[in-house]
């Protein structure tokens, strides 16, 4: 199954539903092919417009999703597909076919509470995952670790045969980190998925109806000032972009 796609700042994104994607999961899982799921939101196609490594990795996905209200600057049709929910909806697939995942990236203490709270509430699946080495920009390990921390995590990782392995070290070093490693991962699936491990163990603290409206950024602004450049990147910068670079959206 072939999901259709436009292309935003250079960079594909997938016009397509959740449904799609997940039957297209279930697809590579049933082929035995390995597949790489990435999340364009308005930040990270800023980042890649000047980063043309990290753009090379995100066109390299199999999946694209569209993660973002934003994006819908560029195409009003898009449906907006949120990575922290087809995270989600990809735990509750794993149950229900008593798959392996393995949870790798942020600290130590929320991969650990989100490896035991994915242990409890998808009990069909089996759970493992580990914080991982800390990367620089670059996707490479800090402090002497590719020897040993790097290489102990995949390892481990090929150790234990995930059909789909979810990493979290955020945006552009664990896009950089996969495509560094893919070869070498005895894995079925891999996604990036940013700051999901903190959603996931903490839920989510804004109002539904602030989501439904396209509101968060705003949101987050008030309640978190401290991502105050991120949010400017995606609200202004972004828009900026696409007014600026008409021929980059197709």
């Amino acid at each position: 199954m072939k999901l259709n796609s436009i292309r935003i700042l250079g960079v594909r994104v997938n016009k397509t539903s959740k449904e799609e994607v997940l039957v297209c999961v279930k697809n590579f899982l049933n082929e035995n092919r390995k597949f790489l799921i990435v999340t364009p939101n308005p930040e990270i196609l800023v980042e890649a417009a000047r980063n043309k490594k990290f753009a090379a990795v995100l066109n390299s996905a199999e999946i694209a999703i569209a993660d973002g209200v934003g994006l819908k600057l560029a195409d009003l049709s898009l449906e907006i597909i949120k990575g922290r929910q087809l995270m989600m909806e990809l735990f509750k697939l794993a149950d229900d076919l008593a798959l392996k995942i393995y949870l790798l990236g942020s600290t130590e203490k929320v991969n650990q509470e989100a490896v035991m709270k994915a242990t409890r509430e998808y009990p069909n699946a089996k759970v493992a995952g580990a914080a991982g080495a800390l990367l620089n920009s670059q996707g490479e390990p800090v402090g002497g670790q590719e020897s040993t921390t790097g290489k102990a995590i995949v390892t481990e990782i090929n150790q234990f045969k995930p059909d789909l392995l979810f990493v979290a070290f955020g945006a552009p070093k664990q896009e950089l980190w996969v495509s560094r490693v893919l070869p070498k991962l005895k894995v079925g699936g891999v996604m990036v998925v940013g700051g999901s491990f903190d959603y996931f163990v903490g839920g989510s603290s804004v109002p539904k109806l602030v989501l439904s409206l396209g509101l968060e950024w705003l949101w987050r602004l008030i309640k978190e000032p401290w991502r105050a450049k991120r949010i400017f990147t995606a609200v202004f910068l972004f828009p900026l972009l696409l007014l600026t670079n008409t021929s980059e959206v197709q």
